[in-house]
């Protein structure tokens, strides 16, 4: 069950979505992987303080959040991440790191790297580590009237490998020169390095996940 606050809010908009329970995970992109939901798809909710009012940024689950950037779209005078201190008094009734992308819910604006808005759908957390919500861009949008702006820094699904001695490991998106991948996988006719054997086992169990020429 997801929490109240959430269902009751998706079904007074009359949202067309679906719910998904998986494995419990912590990470986004052990919880993409858990929903075999490909990692760009993946909605992460990440709270940022901008002008000490909380923020909602949310970009796939394979980037992070370039603060100047973000500051810059925002017009603010000073951003920082939220610590995790901060999310109880601001999501009550989820657990720590599950926020949902919903901004008017919790009375806070919502702002999408340009990225995910090319994505048919995506998904995001519900609340919990063990569920999560999926449902049509077009749809989060008009659930929360996001502002969409470039913030995100990482690999994009067109720069997960490039053949200049330099890969990049596509679960976590590190860099690292190709003769020091702590291991290697095949995934129709495409070789993948990986930093870890961490995320060497983690696109084995998923490799439609990451891999570049996913369906």
């Amino acid at each position: 069950m997801i929490p109240a606050s959430i269902s009751d809010y998706l079904d007074r908009n009359r949202a067309r979505y679906s719910l998904l329970s998986h494995a419990t995970a912590y990470t986004a992109q052990e919880e993409a992987a858990a929903t075999h939901t490909p990692g760009d798809e993946w909605a992460k909710t990440v709270v940022c303080i901008a002008d000490e009012q909380p923020v909602l940024a949310v970009l796939p689950a394979t980037c992070s959040v370039d603060l100047d950037r973000l500051r810059s779209a925002l017009h603010a005078g000073a951003i920082r991440l939220a610590r995790e201190a901060e999310f109880a008094g601001l999501y009550k009734d989820c657990e720590p790191g599950a926020m949902p992308p919903l901004g008017p819910l919790y009375g806070q604006r919502v702002f999408v790297d340009k990225r995910l808005t090319a994505d048919a759908e995506i998904a995001f957390n519900a609340g919990s580590h063990r569920d999560a919500i999926r449902m049509a861009y077009r749809e989060f949008e008009r659930l929360t009237h996001p502002a969409v702006a470039e913030f995100a820094s990482g690999p994009s699904a067109s720069s997960r490998h490039t053949t200049t001695g330099t890969i990049t490991d596509p679960v976590c998106g590190t860099v690292i020169e190709e003769n020091q991948a702590s291991g290697r996988s095949e995934h129709r006719g495409q070789t993948y390095y990986f930093c870890s054997q961490r995320c060497k086992m983690e696109f084995d169990d998923n490799p439609y996940a990451y891999s570049r020429n996913s369906t």
